[in-house]
């Protein structure tokens, strides 16, 4: 609250009033950058300078910051009057065709110079008496006969108006001004004026747009009705605001007994927004509604003039000539004249709309704003009323050009009109704000679709809504397909995703990599990597078919992993590294014999990797081993025993017996016993995955039970050679 009280105070949306306000000699509220447009209310009084007044309290942040929104909204609403009424007022007055009057008319001269020719002129009639020689001929009379009246009417007419090409236009009685003055007089004449001059009509256009859509509205917003129905509130309204000090308004509203105005300056409230977005919307539509008529009163000018300029070549050389040149200046002097009458039907309608919205206006001045508020609703009709009218005018024109083309060739017109010529390729047609929007969107639409706008903007679609985050996302996921992870993603799931596989992928290389190429040891040792990193048996398949193991190899090793691993969670081995050294090693020797050689091969590098895997965890002795080897204990543990109890036996015949006896043995030495048995294991398991016999099988057997004699005997102690 503190931040908006300074910045409505350094606006300078206080205004003097009471000792606790900040006093401005003039208000920050007027808009001094429209002040060019000189657009008055009927009372003289500059739309520039219009206010809004209110005096807020600097103790008071929730007024002032109410009082700053209605600022802000106030002058959005004075921008858009302004702008709108100078806009409507300057087409309805046609002081941009004098504007245009000098430089057109240099060019039309120009033009005539240097096409209307004496050579030029006798060049295009000796083309059109050679055709009406060749319909002579052919026995096509008629048409002999008018092709020479056309010429004959294009030699007469065609002397005079090249002497000066645009004074039909242009001129102060030209077409132009007559289709204005012809639709303004329609419009007052159906409002009741029975005897309406043109000129002071359109003089008064700014006024009563001013009063209508900027004096009553803003008097009702900012005071709560209209004031100019009193003659002494008038009058201080209009000097206050001619003035420009919000504090003189408050004071002249108290002096003329308007108490209600007077608390609305000093008490600005939150509903006075409301009645602001309310008048911003509505008469911005009825503004549009007159500025969209405006540019199509433009446009039938510009085209008629246009028209004009282009008739130039027909009566100094086409309108001799049969056929298309000839139907040129048909349909450019039919333009001319049609787009002429055009105005006529859209001044009735413009000038209709303001006298008959500014006599709404006075029949309820008090009701002003819900006169825009219903208007504002119809007219958005009317925007589509006008544009329909607007395209059955040129069309009309279209088919009078086609019909007065058709008795000159001799034929019969066509029924819907013509399909090509004035018809979508009129400048009216091709300038309307529908048609250029539509246009405008259509160019967007395929500039969008273009290879071009893909490479300059760096994406696919560029005008898209969300095309950027799309190519990001696309880029993104691109990258993390193809295994990279960009820092910005490093936080996502997909990204971690993306490292898990990419470290299962280069744990399948660096096993194809230590086990010199893609065989049955390297895909055991790479599931055991996968598996240990926390992926399953689908991720150590995917990776080891990245790194192109054949699919029954990665199948075997996946499978005799399994195995392994499930027959040593039945194993009564306690220590799981043995257990799974010991089921290897069963698995292996029972695939013997029958199993196919890819399954052989995947259980015999699984006993391997297992065996490794037991010897790699095994716990060393910490100390000095020397000795250990001939010692009695050490020989008894290592010596090989027919069946547990004979195991037993040795170590006094119960498991309490071998029990006390192994506790008696220091801890280096029971660890050098555990290691030197899993080394042993380790070393066979190889050697039998590389060259599998009978022996190198029995010898790794015998191994193995002289491992699971201690397992079993020690189990539930801590005292073991792996569990202490």
């Amino acid at each position: 609250m503190l931040a908006l009280l300074a910045a409505w105070t350094v606006s300078g949306g206080a205004a003097a009033g009471r000792t606790d306000t900040v006093a401005y000699a003039r208000s920050p509220s007027t808009i001094d950058g429209l002040a060019w447009t000189g657009i008055k209310d009927s009372y003289g009084v500059p739309l520039s300078n219009y206010i809004f007044a209110t005096e807020t309290n600097v103790l008071d942040p929730e007024e002032a910051a109410v009082a700053m929104v209605l600022g802000l909204l106030f002058a959005t609403f004075m921008v858009i009057v302004i702008s709108g009424i100078w806009l409507t007022g300057f087409v309805a007055s046609f002081g941009w065709l004098a504007w245009l009057d000098k430089p057109l008319t240099a060019v039309a001269d120009s033009l005539t110079g240097a096409i209307a020719t004496p050579l030029m002129l006798t060049s295009a009639a000796a083309i059109g008496a050679f055709f009406v020689a060749w319909f002579v001929v052919r026995g096509y009379t008629a048409k002999a006969v008018v092709q020479v009246v056309a010429m004959l009417i294009v030699a007469v007419a065609g002397a005079g108006y090249l002497a000066h090409p645009l004074a039909a236009v242009l001129s102060s009685d030209g077409l132009l001004s007559q289709g204005r003055d012809v639709g303004i007089a329609v419009a007052a004449g159906l409002n009741g004026n029975s005897t309406p001059d043109p000129q002071s009509i359109v003089a008064e256009f700014n006024g009563t747009l001013a009063d209508n859509f900027a004096r009553r509205p803003v008097q009702v917003w900012n005071l709560g009705h209209v004031v100019d129905d009193s003659p002494r509130c008038r009058a201080a309204w209009s000097s206050a605001v001619l003035a420009a000090e919000e504090s003189r308004l408050a004071e002249g509203m108290r002096q003329c007994g308007d108490t209600l105005a007077h608390d609305r300056i000093q008490n600005p409230s939150i509903g006075q927004i409301g009645t602001g977005l309310v008048l911003l919307i509505f008469a911005t539509i009825l503004l549009l509604f007159l500025e969209y008529l405006s540019i199509k009163i433009f446009l039938a000018a510009l085209s008629s003039v246009f028209h004009a300029i282009a008739a130039i070549v027909g009566f100094a050389a086409g309108g001799f000539i049969y056929g298309p040149t000839q139907a040129f200046l048909v349909r450019n002097l039919v333009g001319m004249v049609g787009d002429a009458g055009s105005m006529v039907v859209l001044f009735v309608f413009e000038g209709g709309y303001i006298l008959v919205l500014g006599s709404v206006f006075r029949a309820a001045p008090e009701s002003g704003l819900a006169v825009i508020f219903v208007g504002g609703i119809v007219l958005i009709a009317g925007f589509v009323l006008v544009h329909r009218l607007d395209l059955h005018l040129i069309g009309g024109q279209s088919r009078i050009a086609e019909k007065i083309r058709a008795v000159l060739e001799g034929r019969p017109a066509p029924a819907g009109g013509a399909s090509t010529g004035m018809g979508q390729a009129t400048i009216r047609q091709w300038l309307s704000p529908g048609h250029a929007m539509g246009t405008a969107l259509r160019f967007a639409a395929d500039f969008n679709g273009n290879p071009v706008a893909s490479w300059v903007f760096g994406r696919p679609n560029p005008l898209m809504y969300y095309s950027r985050r799309m190519q990001e996302m696309n880029y993104l996921n691109y990258e993390l397909l193809r295994g990279n992870v960009p820092p910005r993603t490093a936080g996502s799931w997909m990204a971690r995703l993306t490292l898990g596989k990419n470290a299962h992928d280069a744990a399948a290389r660096a096993a194809v990599e230590g086990f010199d190429g893609v065989n049955a040891r390297a895909a055991a040792a790479a599931m055991t990597t996968i598996l240990t990193l926390g992926g399953d048996r689908a991720d150590a398949m995917g990776a080891l078919a990245v790194a192109r193991f054949p699919p029954a190899m990665r199948r075997w090793a996946a499978e005799a992993h399994a195995r392994t691993v499930q027959s040593a969670d039945e194993n009564p081995v306690q220590y799981g590294p043995l257990a799974q050294a010991a089921a290897a090693l069963d698995l292996a020797e029972s695939t013997r014999g029958w199993g196919g050689a890819v399954e052989q091969a995947a259980h015999n590098a699984q006993f391997a990797e297992s065996a490794v895997m037991f010897h790699r965890l095994t716990p060393r002795p910490l100390g000095s081993t020397r000795g250990f080897e001939k010692d009695p204990f050490t020989s008894k543990a290592l010596a090989d025993y027919n069946t547990y109890q004979d195991f037993l036996n040795a170590f006094g015949g119960t498991k309490e017996g071998a029990a006390r006896e192994w506790a008696t043995q220091s801890e280096d030495k029971r660890r050098y016993v555990g290691y030197t048995l899993a080394e042993r294991l380790a070393s066979k398991a190889q050697q039998y995955e590389r060259t599998p016999s009978s022996t190198l099988l029995a010898e790794a057997m015998d191994l193995k039970n002289k491992a699971t004699y201690i397992d079993l005997a020690l189990s539930g102690t801590n005292i073991g050679p792996w569990t202490n």
